[in-house]
């Protein structure tokens, strides 16, 4: 069906063939964010054949791809935020790859984009601590809209097509984008005491709420720790502890799969989830 020439579609068909993955993790540090993201590898590999490619933005060597050494994972490391550019604009063409991950968000906006918004002229504000690298509250708006322009352009990679409108297969490219975690927080007026107001992805301005938007999932890692007893010996425990995706908001974490593909909580294993998961939904689709 179409009007005046242009096809209508409908939302039942959304999850198919075509879609990919786009989503957004965060984390505190040291919680596997990376580990989970290289998973994405290992899926790309098995479907198309096509490995993923890691824009690597962390400190120390290797771009923070240290703990990801035995998955063989293809990564670069941009020197400045124009490299950062040129390879986001090449990968709009690129069939090489089938998966990309920025990792990580926190750190593209400390490494590459902090430094360009210094570096420019700020007519509303000229107090002299920017000089000392410290950004003023306008630059914090500039520093969350040149965000939102990376994540966007990446995200564009899942939706790329051909010229007729056909989703373009060979240049679709899942994503997935790391961040690290950051509290919000609130003094009651009366009581003093400080509230929890929303947790989110560690990025300026309004980009910590945006980028929740702008992500079909939007994803956290969390350790669960469970005791587990000896049935011969009631005395005896032994506490476990393991990382787990998490999907659902507690009211207080921004969180959600609008997709509605993930449990609640599932293994950080996204080629395992793509059995589990995504397989169901697009043989639904088809029916």
């Amino acid at each position: 069906m179409t009007i005046d020439g242009i096809q209508i579609k409908n939302t039942k068909n959304i999850i198919n063939e075509a879609t990919r993955m786009c989503g957004l993790v965060y984390a505190p540090p040291k919680f596997g964010k990376t580990k989970f993201a290289a998973t994405l590898n290992k899926l790309t590999l098995r479907l198309y054949n096509k490995p993923t490619l890691f824009i690597a933005v962390e400190a120390g060597e290797g771009g923070g791809t240290a703990t990801i050494q035995e998955e063989a994972v293809d990564y670069v490391i941009p020197a400045t935020k124009a490299e950062l550019d040129k390879i986001l604009a090449a990968l709009q063409t690129d069939t090489q790859y089938a998966g990309v991950v920025l990792d990580s968000a926190t750190e593209t906006v400390n490494r590459y984009v902090k430094p360009f918004v210094l570096a420019m002229e700020n007519k509303k504000e000229s107090d002299p601590i920017r000089l000392f690298g410290v950004p003023v509250r306008s630059d914090y708006q500039m520093m969350g809209e040149l965000m939102r322009m990376v994540s966007q352009r990446l995200i564009n990679l899942t939706m790329l097509n051909k010229p007729n409108g056909e989703p373009d297969l060979e240049r679709r490219k899942h994503v997935l984008i790391t961040a690290l975690e950051k509290v919000e927080t609130e003094k009651d007026k009366v009581t003093k005491e400080t509230h929890i107001t929303a947790i989110g992805p560690d990025l300026p301005g309004a980009m910590m709420r945006t980028s929740t938007a702008m992500f079909q999932q939007v994803m956290s890692i969390q350790v669960e720790q469970t005791i587990e007893r000896d049935p011969n010996d009631v005395r005896k425990a032994v506490r476990k502890s393991r990382r787990v995706v998490v999907t659902e908001t507690d009211g207080v974490k921004i969180l959600g799969d609008r997709f509605k593909v993930y449990p609640a909580v599932f293994e950080p294993d996204l080629d395992k989830a793509w059995e589990l998961y995504w397989i169901p939904r697009i043989e639904a689709s088809r029916q």
